[in-house]
């Protein structure tokens, strides 16, 4: 190491104390700035410890100082020549190496002392946190035996009055969950509590100095609930209904002498089974080559246990109006379980599926919630029985463009089913009426949203929750009649009378009925403005909706009694607006003149309408060819990607385009695409496919008239030189 090197290292050295020192001083200073206020060794040791930590990195104590060394020996000693930057390079030309040499030759150094520099304004700032620490010792230390002589003469003054203050020695919390849970009981000491709903808690509270006095659990509502007492013990005990806050109030004479924090009690969900079906498609076609077994899987599972599952499918026969149903129930033996995978095989031909029939199925279960167990069911999956040797082409085309069930149009397969509950609700059980009247409610809700997406309506069903909530029974018992008050769950004795209520609840955790009860309250079309809105088929759509509207209130709320006027009022609207419909070009109000046949039949020029065809047709065969070539490349794999997947099903938009020139014997070619895409293409599906679509790729592979005028340059040239 050369002598400028050693010199370079020791000022570093100093640097580094020096910033050092300064970070200690400032720790010193918050030391005694803490002891100011408080005397809390570890609040102290951590503001010092911080405060060293956090002035250092500011001062630039961990990190290094070689570059302000070298300036500092730059200023010290001007013989350096500021040329200490050629210790940094490691290739140095020849001018650079002799400078360094003769600079290195020349030095002769001097005595540097930085490490004491600058630290005075640190040492000040300690000197004068030491003097305001000292002053205040000293004035605390004149006022301490007064201080002291007060409060004795207030406690002396205060025993007599108040006697003793009131404290909570001890506290038991006993938590005993419901059976069906299969949940171990516990006892705790904290009056924080998380537990499963509808769990029975004890509070089991002991009290000092609370002769003559009373003990309450009170909410955040200010809602109370008084305990008994039981010897020198005070005891509560109460079901779980809910989430909130609480804490424990001691009222004597009527002022309250103790009241604790308030601590959580949360309840946990009993959340409905949850239903996962491999199928991910909701509609589906079938056709006579198809097998007549389909076997569907889907995956349970619950929180506890699900103790049934069944599959409903119903068969749909008919169209518009006139569509009838028959329903089927298929009971799945697999039961009590946690979790499980189900399959299913449909037989069709048990269902006496015939062509132009739908099949539609869902998937429901139970779990074993007591007394009322909650209940689940999947989306709605359709399939339609196509039998395309007697559709025509329109048919075919639409069933490429457009897929609409006939299960969403029949309002009056509605009125139906609730005329036939109506009827047979003296032979059915509450639960079982219930249980209907729900479902026909869910198939009203499915009718409803179509039309609303038909009208371009969103789903807005928001949930009002912000009512403060009693989360106790017995705060229910006290107070079921306030106004304005919600209730979540109701108490044990009243479980059978008051079901239907328990019903809407678990209804709004699936179908949102917090957003729909809402809507049907606040009525905002007066009878002036539903007679004005009767002139437009639009409008008139928009009252069949809130005919509908009312109708799942009252089914959702088990009255379908009321439900059926309104039920009658939407089919009359819609089928007002069949009407108008049919009646449009009557009464558009034009009368073409009569055409004389003999003059004008066959007569039309339609060159220019050729042309304009035989353009569109070019059009669209380039656009088809690259993407007809790119499908013919996805032939040879076994799965598609997205956007594998996305090619295909922009050449059958293209293909369904074609078929307005080609005609009926394309839609093959869709067929297979459809098939393609869903990764179920037999060998002789794709060797259609390649006879179909290959003559589309080759049409682009001629030779065009450009390229022919470059071979005959090219020819032309190599002649010339010949």
């Amino acid at each position: 190491m050369s002598t400028i090197e050693s010199y370079i290292a020791k000022i570093e050295l100093q640097l580094r104390v020096q910033t050092g020192l300064k970070a200690l001083l400032i720790s010193l200073s918050l030391l005694v700035f803490g002891y100011i206020f408080t005397s809390a060794p570890a609040a102290i040791i951590v503001l010092t410890v911080l405060g060293f930590f956090v002035a250092g990195y500011y001062l630039g104590l961990f990190v290094r100082q070689r570059q302000k060394a070298i300036q500092i020996l730059h200023e010290r000693f001007p013989d350096l020549e500021f040329s200490l930057e050629l210790l940094e390079k490691a290739d140095k030309n020849i001018a650079e190496q002799l400078q360094w040499e003769r600079v290195n030759a020349n030095f002769k150094g001097g005595e540097v002392q930085l490490w004491y520099k600058n630290i005075w304004p640190f040492l000040t700032a300690l000197l004068i946190m030491s003097g305001v620490y000292g002053l205040s010792q000293l004035n605390l230390s004149e006022r301490k035996p007064a201080q002291i002589q007060a409060k004795m003469e207030d406690k002396v003054d205060a025993i007599p009055v108040i006697n003793l203050p009131v404290e909570m020695s001890t506290v038991e919390v006993s938590i005993k969950p419901p059976a069906y849970t299969a949940l171990p009981n516990i006892i705790q000491s904290e009056l924080s509590i998380k537990t499963i709903i509808r769990s029975d808690i004890e509070w089991l509270v002991s009290m000092s100095n609370i002769e003559d006095a009373s003990l309450e659990l009170i909410n955040s509502n200010g809602k109370s609930l008084p305990f008994s007492k039981s010897g020198e013990k005070f005891i509560l005990k109460d079901k779980v209904i809910g989430s909130g806050i609480y804490a424990l109030r001691a009222i004597k004479d009527q002022k309250v002498v103790y009241e604790s924090d308030y601590f959580p009690l949360e309840a946990i969900d009993d959340f409905a089974p949850l239903i996962q079906p491999s199928e991910k498609e909701l509609y589906k076609y079938h056709f006579i080559k198809d097998p007549q077994v389909m076997e569907v899987k889907a995956k349970v599972s619950d929180d506890f246990k699900v103790m049934e599952v069944y599959l409903v499918a119903t068969l749909a026969r008919g169209s518009g109006e006139n569509v009838k149903f028959r329903e089927n129930r298929i009971a799945i033996p697999s039961q009590n379980f946690k979790s499980k995978e189900l399959s299913v095989a449909l037989d069709l031909n048990a269902f006496d599926f015939k062509p132009g029939d739908e099949l539609y199925y869902y998937w429901a279960a139970r779990d074993n919630r007591s007394p009322e167990p909650n209940f689940s069911r999947s989306d709605t999956y359709f399939l339609n029985y196509v039998d395309s040797s007697g559709i025509q082409e329109e048919e075919l085309i639409g069933m490429a463009i457009h897929v609409m069930p006939e299960y969403f149009r029949s309002q009056r397969q509605i009125i139906i089913d609730t005329e036939s509950l109506i009827a047979a609700q003296k032979s059915k059980s509450e639960n079982e009426f219930n249980s209907a009247s729900n479902l026909i409610g869910s198939d009203q809700k499915l009718l409803r949203m179509r039309y609303g997406q038909y009208l371009g309506e969103e789903n807005s069903e928001t949930n009002n929750g912000s009512e403060p909530v009693d989360f106790l029974a017995g705060h229910d018992h006290d107070h079921a009649h306030e106004a304005g008050h919600v209730h979540l769950v109701d108490e044990p004795e009243k479980v059978k009378s008051d079901s239907s209520a328990q019903k809407v609840v678990s209804n709004d955790l699936e179908d949102g009925m917090g957003g729909l009860m809402s809507a049907f309250l606040n009525k905002s079309q007066t009878t002036t403005q539903t007679n004005l809105n009767e002139n437009s088929s639009m409008n008139l759509l928009k009252l069949a909706l809130e005919q509908m509207w009312e109708s799942e209130l009252h089914l959702r709320l088990f009255e379908p009694e009321k439900a059926l006027p309104f039920q009658e009022k939407a089919l009359e609207y819609l089928k007002t607006v069949q009407q108008k419909s049919r009646v449009y070009v009557k009464r558009s109000g034009f009368d073409p003149p009569p055409i004389k046949e003999g003059e004008k039949r066959l007569t039309g020029d339609l060159d220019k309408l050729k042309n304009q065809i035989e353009i569109e047709q070019i059009a669209l065969t380039r656009n088809l060819a690259p993407l007809a070539a790119q499908v013919l490349g996805l032939l040879p794999k076994a799965q598609l990607s997205a956007v594998d997947k996305a090619a295909v099903q922009k050449l059958g938009e293209l293909w369904t385009t074609r078929m307005n020139y080609s005609g009926i014997q394309d839609w093959s070619v869709l067929l297979r695409l459809q098939e393609l895409n869903a990764g179920k293409i037999t060998e002789e599906g794709k060797s259609e496919l390649f006879q179909k679509l290959y003559p589309l790729t080759a049409q682009t592979e001629g030779v065009n008239a450009s390229s022919l005028k470059q071979k005959e340059l090219e020819k032309a040239f190599w002649n010339k030189l010949q």
